[in-house]
């Protein structure tokens, strides 16, 4: 049986964190999440903080197992290119090796669809390295690969050259927003934007520390934002290919103004269509942790209505507008389309 998570439930997550198989790996990293601490937090706020942990109990299957989802946005928020309708899958336990492990996944995905859909969200992503366990049963459960990423790691105490200022690399400000939310969407690809924007949300939910632009030219040609979390940083990177040439001066700038006197580590994810950043990064210390694929399950929604009695709603409201004076109600006990005078013809019952 799976149900939210509560008090009976404590000995659970203890026993199954340390098996734990993160899904949003450098969210993971840089919060250093703890299964138990958001399960509480999930039981006192009752999901109005957008995190869901559910727990699944099969006693005659020996089976027990967690999943713990964040979603980016609720119900009652507009839907825009600032407010991503999208849920992200933190973490599951135990590792799905096998098939018990890989049913009790799949019952736990659907429950977390279920929840995101009774929140107006239209999808959910997760990341897992291809061909792993998570990747196989995540696939099982109907989610599909988007694009490859790479997840990297600056270790604390690293010293970097200082780099002389670029010109045209400034902090950023809110007037900046509008532009970079158009930089993101001119470089994600389409089918992946609105996946890619949900995964990013889950660092804007951390304190932001700095943020940084570079325009060129009149024009924006990348972005950088620092995220600062309980166990290190979270680095975001946005560049457009003719940034290419300043790529390693910015970064060694904006890396040596942030991490001079920084004990946490600092970590990136590089999606493939920013691949080219890598040697860069290999050149400032980073080091390569993972390798994985974002992954993406739609939700439909349900129809609350039919589409054509809306239509009949709306043509029955203008003939009571054009036609006022020949329109009478009918008689009573009388209610069918057929008594409304002036009605067109093609809107009658055969």
């Amino acid at each position: 049986m799976i149900r939210p998570f509560d008090l009976r439930d404590v000995s659970l997550i203890q026993r199954l964190a340390g098996q734990a198989r993160p899904l949003a790996l450098e969210w993971v990293a840089v919060e250093g999440v703890s299964p138990l601490r958001e399960a509480m937090r999930a039981y006192l706020s009752r999901g109005h903080d957008g995190t869901v942990v559910l727990v699944e109990r099969s006693p005659a299957h020996g089976v027990e197992a967690f999943g713990l989802m964040q979603t980016s946005a609720t119900s009652g928020e507009p839907s825009d290119g600032s407010h991503p309708r999208g849920a992200v899958i933190v973490m599951m336990s135990p590792r799905p090796d096998t098939h018990e492990y890989v049913e009790a996944w799949g019952y736990l995905v659907h429950e977390f669809v279920v929840e995101a859909a009774a929140r107006g969200l239209h999808h959910i992503v997760a990341e897992a390295a291809e061909g792993s366990s998570e990747w196989l049963a995540l696939h099982a459960a109907s989610f599909a690969p988007l694009i490859q990423q790479d997840v990297l790691k600056l270790s604390p105490g690293r010293s970097l050259e200082a780099a002389p200022h670029v010109p045209g690399l400034r902090e950023q400000t809110k007037d900046d927003e509008p532009g970079v939310r158009a930089l993101h969407a001119r470089l994600a690809p389409k089918m992946t934007y609105h996946a890619e924007l949900s995964f990013d949300a889950l660092g804007a939910s951390t304190r932001r520390d700095h943020g940084f632009v570079f325009v060129h030219g009149s024009e924006m040609l990348a972005h950088i934002a620092i995220h600062q979390g309980r166990r290190g940083y979270g680095l975001q990177l946005r560049f457009r290919p003719e940034a290419e040439p300043f790529a390693e001066s910015i970064l060694r700038c904006v890396l040596a103004h942030h991490t001079r006197h920084a004990q946490r580590p600092v970590y990136v994810t590089v999606r493939q269509h920013h691949s080219w950043l890598l040697p860069i990064l290999d050149r400032l210390g980073f080091t390569h942790i993972a390798s994985n694929v974002l992954m993406v399950r739609h939700i439909a929604r349900h129809v609350q209505q039919p589409v054509w009695s809306q239509t009949l709603e709306l043509e029955t409201a203008t003939v009571r507008r054009t036609h006022p004076a020949s329109y009478e109600l009918p008689a009573e006990g009388a209610r069918s389309i057929e008594h409304v005078p002036n009605l067109p013809t093609h809107l009658h019952h055969p």
